[in-house]
């Protein structure tokens, strides 16, 4: 499934960076390590977190913070719950408080073992 999305981003792939539809090559990288952190794929999460972060705009913080979170949840769904937990925090603390999405409070509630977002699993 994730090629047949490969090969749909290659046709349908956005190069506007800043919407809400738009899907650049840095989005797309955003889908796909939050999918193999969540899967526990730790060696696919890491290829793109590493490939979101060479390419995600410098004015864009949040997705930088999504992606050292994703980090956070892989380490998490691996085996270290403590350290990822740890990571995930460090992450969203670095970001301003007024830039904490919903998603990315989700993301730590997923991250830290809450109920919702043991819910979600």
């Amino acid at each position: 499934m994730v090629d047949e999305a490969r090969r749909v981003f290659d046709v349908a792939g956005s190069d506007e960076q800043i919407s809400d539809f738009a899907v650049p090559e840095w989005r797309f990288h955003v889908f796909l390590s939050m999918l193999y952190s969540r899967l526990g794929d730790e060696r696919r999460a890491i290829e793109e977190q590493d490939a979101a972060a060479r390419v995600i705009p410098e004015n864009l913080p949040r997705f930088r913070t999504h992606i050292e979170m994703h980090r956070g949840l892989a380490l998490v769904r691996s085996g270290d719950a403590s350290g990822g937990t740890d990571y995930a925090r460090r992450a969203l603390g670095l970001l301003p408080p007024e830039k904490h999405s919903l998603t990315l409070k989700l993301l730590m509630a997923e991250i830290g073992g809450s109920k919702a977002g043991q819910a979600r699993r």
